[in-house]
């Protein structure tokens, strides 16, 4: 008669107790130190609300639909209900506070929100693939950043539309269409037609993605601001052709604090090798000192009101307060560029007291300066960029 296997109470409890912590472990793990995200209404406004638990600490932040704003939040979580507080970035309550209550866990959370002492009721389900699957978040260029793509930032990055202004441009026959972004307002471009199939969709998914991360920005720096944000960004210096697509971008922004700030900065990308071009891309090996001085000595030559000392004191202009004399302005060390029809434009950096220095119109070094300094395979390419 073959040998029954027996269990004791003993063993089968030691059993049970171990499938029990493992079943706890992982419930733990659903509620505590994720990250949930829904969708949802506020009365009959559509919001997106996203939170995360730490031991008995909640944070997170909302935002409705129409604006794309975040609104910080931090509360608690407490016998099985969250409270989430309106905040400020630093986690401090706020003048007009607001509140959220709702039970947890729940797969869809109803409760309500109160503000000013008026209660309206909300109702919350988990966000779908649908709203976090946008073609846009898995654009390449976009994936290569460093910018952190949760899932609520997907919505975001689905709800950004361009719609058509009545701009088209010609650049060397290729067509360039602007639009305007309509939930910021901020105008940008893509290429029409004009470039082979392959080389023009590559130009526009990088568009799309420097295009995403400004539209980021902007609704960040509206986050940050209790009285909204003013963020303001133009493109100018286009040049395109089969080899490049090349601008400079300006943005001056106020995200609240002591003052408002401003960035002048060269977009400048190789439609061949698909990647962003640097100054050591074109610079022959080891003539970086060489082009330094070809460039000062070039700018002093042009502009000697600016340049030269005897000059400068006898001149009212108040671009002299600029100090473009200073030859570390231009260095490639600490300048930007970007690559134009008339030659490299220099875009020197300076403080926000000094702004009005940015984007010097005169800064164009022509390529036949800088003709034996650059590779030959580029200074032919560059040329092309000529109407």
């Amino acid at each position: 008669m073959p040998k029954l296997t027996t269990f004791s109470l003993k063993s089968f409890s030691k059993r049970g107790m171990l499938l029990f912590c493992i079943f706890f472990v992982f419930t733990s793990y659903s509620l505590f130190g994720q990250t949930h995200s829904f969708n949802g209404t506020i009365g009959k406004y559509p919001i997106y609300l996203q939170f995360t638990l730490n031991g008995s600490n909640a944070e997170g932040y909302y935002f409705y639909k129409n604006k794309l704003i975040d609104i910080p939040l931090s509360g608690t979580y407490k016998g099985g209900l969250i409270t989430l507080h309106l905040s400020d970035e630093y986690g401090t309550s706020v003048e007009i506070p607001e509140t959220f209550k709702f039970k947890w866990p729940n797969h869809v959370i109803e409760g309500t929100w109160t503000r000013k002492e008026k209660t309206t009721p909300f109702k919350l389900k988990p966000l779908t693939p649908k709203e976090t699957g946008s073609p846009k978040c898995s654009n390449p260029h976009l994936l290569a950043t460093d910018q952190v793509i949760d899932d609520l930032t997907k919505v975001k990055i689905g709800l950004f539309k361009l719609k058509e202004t009545d701009t088209l441009r010609k650049i060397n026959g290729i067509k360039v269409r602007y639009f305007r972004e309509i939930t910021t307002g901020i105008e940008l471009f893509r290429i029409d037609s004009g470039l082979v199939a392959a080389k023009l969709n590559d130009a526009n998914a990088y568009l799309e993605c420097m295009q995403i991360l400004e539209f980021l920005e902007s609704l960040n720096c509206a986050s940050y601001s209790p009285h909204g944000s003013d963020f303001n960004y133009s493109v100018s210096n286009l040049s395109v052709s089969a080899d490049f697509v090349c601008f400079s971008a300006f943005k001056a922004f106020y995200c609240g604090g002591a003052h408002p700030n401003e960035e002048n900065y060269g977009v400048n990308y190789n439609l061949n090798s698909k990647e962003k071009i640097s100054f050591s891309d074109f610079l022959l090996p080891g003539k970086e000192k060489a082009f330094d001085d070809c460039v000062y000595r070039y700018l002093a030559k042009t502009n000697p009101e600016l340049f030269d000392e005897n000059e400068r004191a006898a001149s009212s202009s108040v671009y002299t307060d600029c100090q473009y004399h200073k030859k570390e302005l231009w260095q490639i060390t600490y300048c930007d560029f970007v690559l134009t029809s008339e030659g490299i434009k220099l875009l020197p950096s300076f403080p926000h007291f000094a702004a009005f220095c940015l984007d010097p119109e005169w800064a164009v070094i022509p390529y036949s300066e800088l003709k034996g300094l650059i590779k030959p395979e580029y200074y032919s390419r560059l040329n092309k960029l000529k109407p």
